[in-house]
């Protein structure tokens, strides 16, 4: 749910209820600065989750990170879906934030390699 809220000194923003808090995210702002993931401008040609975020992973060329998956459903807490484009269409796979906090681009690269078929 949106809302709008007015501050005491009379700035107004919108506030989305779904993400009210840290704990409401999958990929914490220590992860998001550690592998410099920044939001995607990019259309995505998939449904996804009203609060889920998308990033563009920095190292590789069209390799997304979301917080929900090719269908629109918000991923698991402590879990997110690495997209990248197959022969034809999006495709990815589904990762633990720790195996994505903690692997090289090298890692994602074959990730993305070995997944590609879809």
């Amino acid at each position: 749910m949106v809302s709008i809220e007015k501050t005491t000194g009379g700035s107004i923003f919108i506030k989305n209820n779904n993400m009210d808090s840290n704990s409401d995210v999958n990929i914490d702002e220590e992860t998001i600065q550690k592998l410099g993931l920044r939001p995607s401008e990019n259309l995505i040609n998939a449904p996804l989750a009203p609060e889920a975020r998308v990033f563009n992973y920095p190292f590789l060329a069209d390799v997304f990170i979301m917080e929900s998956d090719l269908y629109g459903n918000k991923m698991p807490k402590g879990s997110c879906f690495l997209a990248f484009k197959g022969k034809q269409e999006l495709v990815g796979k589904h990762l633990s934030v720790e195996t994505l906090r903690n692997a090289s681009i090298k890692d994602i690269k074959d990730m993305v390699e070995n997944n590609r078929e879809g």
